[in-house]
């Protein structure tokens, strides 16, 4: 929705809503309509998690409502140079990562302890 004195752009929410670490792994959160206009702000945050982190990472695509080829190849890529893992992710996007076969390469988890197991990676340890 646009507020008044907001352009339809500012409206519109950002691609990444997240960006940490957690234990081992990074998790990047994703949101929105993600096509290739919106793809170089995911690729930023996947450079700067490449940097920071040495761990798997994972995509969290709860908030995504759609996405195209752009997204899907640069999971692709980014998994050519770490270990990657999904979770989340709608009927229509989850449509897609089937049709593609990306789902076989990159199989979409519940949730993001489903995923951690998965890159078979210990969770985050609470601190004293």
């Amino acid at each position: 929705m646009v507020n008044r004195g907001q352009t339809f752009e500012e409206a519109i929410p950002p691609a990444v809503t997240y960006s940490r670490a957690d234990g081992e792994l990074w998790v990047i959160g994703l949101r929105g309509h993600l096509d290739p206009e919106e793809l170089g702000t995911v690729e930023d945050a996947t450079e700067e998690a490449l940097r920071r982190c040495s761990g798997p990472l994972v995509f969290d695509l709860r908030e995504v409502g759609f996405c195209d080829s752009s997204l899907l190849n640069h999971l692709l890529r980014t998994a050519r140079r770490r270990s990657v893992g999904i979770f989340g992710g709608d009927g229509t996007v989850r449509r897609l990562l089937d049709l593609t076969g990306v789902d076989r390469l990159l199989p979409p988890h519940p949730d993001l302890e489903s995923a951690r197991a998965a890159l078979s990676v210990r969770p985050r340890q609470a601190r004293p």
